[in-house]
């Protein structure tokens, strides 16, 4: 059977306590791997799984785990053969239709949140995808005007201004208002955390802050103003290397651009690192990283990331239903 057009509609669930659900990413990536050695290390959660039921079961027979695939919503399209290791349209179709399948429980509440296994960003624009990645995907079909992407670990949290644009066109998308919302996003998201009072770097753009600056600092600290009159506890621009080289005086980092942020956060999260959507009024983790093309097929594919994004999940999500209305 050859991958349909669209997905099936997600089947109901009758359960008052939706679990989580975790949408497959890349079959031919290491998604369906971690997702299965995750949850042989978590046997009392029972999320329920998106993605094709024989790619699973397939997987399940390489790897010799005891998963019950009974979790499996087999509402995606098979993908046919395919190989491991590269990017094909078809594992891209799969992995885009399974993120369809989320969000749309995401959106009526059948989950309390999604986890989505890693995708390659090839394979999905071979399927007819539009978007720069999944966090803005996922903003417009939720209808989130605001939205910032968080790379989160145990000791390391850092928010992005910009996240998927050529170093060439980062500086002008640096602009007052876009650092005080991403501040102010990651100062919520802190107190949400259990911190009264969070403490919030904002780094510089350029090397030794304002000494190589174009103009960019300026609007930074123009930002840093607008923040800290809404209440944030912010300090900026400080230049990134003496920021993280102090990382134990902050609760929080906001960074203007990908590398700036995502060095630092898998550098000190090993392991543990999530990938967390803010803004959406619904929770979405992810692993903090990609679909390792170069390990797929092997087995050898550590779940740990994928373990702390389905923890992370299942913790936010419940401090979502504790939170009083308004």
């Amino acid at each position: 059977m050859t991958l349909d057009r669209k997905p099936r509609p997600p089947t109901p669930i009758a359960n008052r306590q939706s679990p989580i659900a975790i949408s497959i990413g890349d079959p031919a990536g290491i998604g369906p791997e971690i997702i299965l050695k995750a949850l042989a290390r978590l046997p009392r959660l029972r999320p329920r799984i998106i993605g094709p039921l024989e790619v699973f079961e397939r997987e399940q027979r390489r790897l010799g785990t005891k998963v019950d695939l009974s979790i499996v919503d087999d509402a995606v399209g098979r993908p046919g053969r395919y190989s491991y290791g590269n990017p094909q349209k078809k594992c891209g179709a799969v992995a885009l239709q399974a993120l369809e399948v989320g969000v749309e429980l995401l959106y009526r509440n059948d989950v309390t949140a999604l986890v989505t296994g890693p995708v390659s960003k090839q394979a999905l624009r071979m399927a007819g995808f539009r978007w720069p990645g999944q966090t803005e995907f996922l903003a417009e079909r939720l209808g989130a005007k605001h939205r910032a992407m968080l790379a989160w670990t145990p000791s390391f949290k850092v928010v992005f201004v910009t996240i998927h644009e050529p170093l060439a066109r980062v500086s002008r998308h640096i602009t007052a208002a876009a650092v005080a919302e991403k501040t102010r996003m990651l100062d919520r998201f802190l107190r949400d955390s259990g911190i009264r009072r969070p403490r919030v770097c904002v780094m510089a753009f350029n090397p030794h802050a304002e000494e190589f600056s174009l103009g960019e600092e300026a609007r930074i600290a123009e930002g840093v103003r607008q923040a800290r009159r809404s209440g944030v506890c912010a300090w900026g621009p400080i230049a990134a290397d003496a920021a993280v080289a102090r990382r134990h005086d902050w609760n929080g980092y906001v960074a203007m651009y990908h590398d700036q942020a995502m060095i630092p956060a898998k550098a000190f999260g090993r392991d543990e690192g999530v990938n967390v959507t803010l803004g959406l009024g619904r929770v979405r983790t992810s692993p903090l990283h990609g679909v390792a093309f170069d390990i797929a097929g092997t087995g050898i594919a550590r779940p740990d990331s994928m373990i702390a994004a389905i923890r992370l999940a299942r913790r936010l999500a419940h401090r979502c239903q504790q939170r009083p209305a308004g």
